[in-house]
C-alpha cells in the first residue's frame, strides 16, 4: 500500500484506486482489488454444507449448551464436528444426518433398551426403557431426570418433554404440536442428575 501527501484534501474512487485520508491528516492511496470468487465446486460444496449444517442445528443451539454443561464454546464445536461427519451424500445432493449429532455430554450412564413408538393417528409419542439401576454403580441413580428433544427440520422448531420423569419410570410420552409429522420429527433422549450438576451422553432414537 503506497502512502503519500498531498495538498489538500483529495477522498474517493479513480480508475483503480481509492484516495482518502487518515485521521492523522494523511491522504492514503490504495489499489482496489475485486473480492476473488470463482464459485468452484469445492466451494460451492464447502458454503452449501456449512449452511446445512448452520440451519440445522440453529434450533439445538440453547439445548446444545445445556447438555454441554453451558460450555459457550461447544455449539460452534459441535457445528464443527457436524460438518466433517454428518454429511452424506455429494454436491449437489448433501443431507444431514442428525443420528450423527451429539446435544448432551457427559458421565452418567444412560439406561439399557431406550426406543421409541409413534402412535397412529395422533400427535403423541412414547418412550421407553430398562429402569432397573445398579446399586453398586455411582453413576446409575433412579431419580436422574429423563430428557427428550425433539427436533422438526422442515420448520427448524424444537419441542421437550414437559414435567419431571425420572429414570425409575421406565416410560415417558411427548405430544408433539398439530402439523409435526411424528415419523418425521428428530429425537434424543439424555439423562440429567436429580441434583443438576451430571449429565449423560445423548442419544438419537429416530
Amino acid at each position: 500500500m503506497a502512502r503519500i501527501k498531498i495538498s489538500g484534501i483529495i477522498s474517493g474512487k479513480v480508475g483503480t484506486v481509492s484516495i482518502y485520508e487518515t485521521k492523522h491528516g494523511t491522504q492514503v492511496v490504495r489499489s482496489i482489488t475485486k473480492a476473488h470468487d470463482p464459485k468452484t465446486p469445492k466451494q460451492l460444496a464447502h458454503r452449501m454444507k456449512f449452511s446445512m449444517v448452520n440451519k440445522g442445528l440453529s434450533p439445538l443451539n440453547e439445548i446444545i449448551k445445556i447438555g454441554f454443561r453451558g460450555d459457550s464454546k461447544v455449539y460452534r464445536t459441535q457445528v464443527g464436528k457436524a460438518y466433517h461427519e454428518a454429511i452424506l451424500g455429494e454436491y449437489p445432493n448433501f443431507t444431514l444426518d442428525y443420528s450423527k449429532i451429539k446435544i448432551a455430554e457427559g458421565e452418567l450412564q444412560l439406561p439399557e433398551d431406550i426406543a421409541v413408538k409413534i402412535h397412529e393417528n395422533s400427535q403423541k409419542v412414547s418412550f421407553t426403557w430398562n429402569p432397573d439401576v445398579s446399586s453398586d454403580s455411582k453413576a446409575v441413580n433412579g431419580n436422574d431426570i429423563v430428557k427428550i428433544i425433539c427436533l422438526n427440520e422442515e420448520v427448524k422448531a424444537t419441542r421437550q418433554l414437559t414435567g419431571v420423569v425420572r429414570r425409575s419410570a421406565g416410560e415417558a410420552s411427548v405430544e408433539l404440536p398439530e402439523g409435526w409429522v411424528p415419523a418425521e420429527t428428530h429425537y434424543w433422549i439424555y439423562l440429567k442428575s436429580n441434583d443438576s450438576e451430571m449429565n449423560s451422553d445423548s442419544v438419537y432414537v429416530l
